[in-house]
């Protein structure tokens, strides 16, 4: 490939405003081998966001194509990408993520929340009841098929004393993996509830886990809360649970780390069976300052840097089911006692010949060791979501989104856009009521 040259415009998309997110024209640029976004709003002016550390790795990463497999049913394009959804027929990705909301009830109220739980609200919306959320299961499968990954979410889901009977529901429905998304708390306070989870038929815990030290989770999540997440780690142990670490990664607050956090979890692949690192993102609260923005390319250089020689930067690749530039992942196996990254063993080819389309995004080299090389044990998969907010977004990247949310109203909708708030937090519809309260 020809070098890059600064100030080159090396991609065009489309992406909104910020501020009142307005679908607009955006470029993609070079300046100092870093990557940037620049767009331009009639009513708002001009932003400017970084997105990468290093334009040649960008390039790489971004010409990892795996071809698409569209969703099995969608819905008619009428305003157009982000606005349509269910999914549209602009849609190029079919989902292999579907998450439910169970509840906007939280036990915490974290300075950052992409769902902004645990706000105080005047009237807040009840909880669906277990008919309201079987029709979401009867839908889900209806239009994306029984091999879908459930992730059950809110707020926080433990907070339903029926989410076993929930799950429960879910693979009577016929759906095989049914993970829980949560913060700990209720799981590392009472065993008894993850072992009634697992006789339900969980798939494993997806737990938010954010360093090992207690001041991270004071400045991230409000209160110490590692001994919780560490007991949660255990009682998920005990009752035969698999555990993926879920890490919010933000500049001057954890990005330290990114390393303790891998070696933890290799040192517990018992239970952990892999780490998802997600660089915050600026959607619903945010209230912590962030010296820099953190993107997914900063993070395979960081853990890169931490691994003690174990991880190289181009050993994470870009995962086939979204598109390049939203996830990457690597597959840690064993051999002769020495761990090492799965993707040295495979060609950029073999990968596009192995990738299974129906594999979740943890999933993607795990399932492709299992396939070529079943004499390999388990190992531990590590996943990076760079996760697109009013600032970053995307719509071509949105509309490979494999990672969905079973829409309140009915629905299957892109996971960022389904969460997309302008930087004051603000929703689309708020944005249009304020605006028409001016009018």
């Amino acid at each position: 490939m020809e070098p890059i040259q600064p100030g080159a415009v090396i991609d065009a998309t489309q992406s909104v405003c910020p501020i009142c997110l307005r679908r607009v024209d955006a470029g993609i640029v070079v300046r100092d081998r870093q990557v940037y976004m620049e767009k331009s709003c009639p009513e708002h002016g001009s932003f400017t966001v970084y997105l990468w550390p290093d334009a040649e790795h960008y390039r790489w990463m971004q010409s990892f194509q795996i071809p698409t497999v569209r969703p099995h049913t969608t819905v008619p394009v009428v305003k157009g990408c982000p606005e349509d959804c269910g999914l549209c027929r602009a849609h190029r990705r079919h989902p292999t993520l579907v998450e439910i909301e169970v509840t906007d009830r939280c036990n915490l109220r974290c300075p950052v929340c992409f769902m902004a739980a645990g706000e105080p609200r005047a009237a807040p919306a009840p909880d669906p009841d277990l008919e309201q959320i079987a029709a979401k299961y009867r839908y889900i499968l209806a239009n994306t098929g029984p091999e879908t990954g459930i992730q059950l979410t809110g707020g926080e889901p433990t907070v339903r004393a029926d989410l076993p009977e929930i799950v429960r529901t879910g693979r009577e429905a016929g759906f095989q993996y049914i993970e829980v998304n949560t913060n700990g708390v209720v799981i590392g306070r009472s065993p008894d509830f993850i072992h009634r989870l697992a006789e339900a038929g969980i798939s494993g815990i997806y737990l938010q886990f954010d360093g090992l030290t207690g001041e991270v989770y004071e400045r991230i999540r409000g209160q110490d809360l590692l001994d919780t997440k560490l007991k949660a780690i255990e009682n998920c142990r005990r009752a035969g649970v698999q555990v993926v670490l879920a890490m919010t990664v933000i500049q001057g607050i954890n990005e330290d780390q990114l390393g303790r956090v891998l070696h933890f979890a290799l040192d517990n692949r018992d239970v952990v069976a892999g780490i998802a690192y997600q660089p915050a993102f600026g959607s619903g609260r945010f209230d912590v300052s962030m010296e820099k923005r953190i993107t997914m390319g900063d993070v395979i250089f960081m853990l890169a840097e931490q691994s003690r020689g174990l991880l190289g930067i181009y050993d994470f690749w870009p995962l086939g089911c979204s598109h390049p530039l939203c996830s990457s992942s690597t597959y840690l196996i064993q051999e002769g006692g020495a761990f090492k990254p799965f993707t040295r063993l495979l060609t950029p080819e073999e990968y596009r010949q192995a990738f299974r389309p129906d594999s979740p995004q943890g999933s993607v080299f795990a399932d492709i060791a299992a396939d070529k090389h079943p004499e390999l044990e388990p190992g531990l998969s590590i996943l990076i979501e760079n996760y697109i907010d009013a600032m970053t977004m995307d719509l071509k990247k949105l509309r490979e989104c494999s990672m969905i949310v079973a829409g309140k109203n009915g629905g299957l909708v892109p996971f960022c856009g389904y969460q997309l708030t302008n930087i004051y937090g603000e929703k689309p519809g708020e944005i249009q009521q304020r605006s028409c309260f001016r009018l």
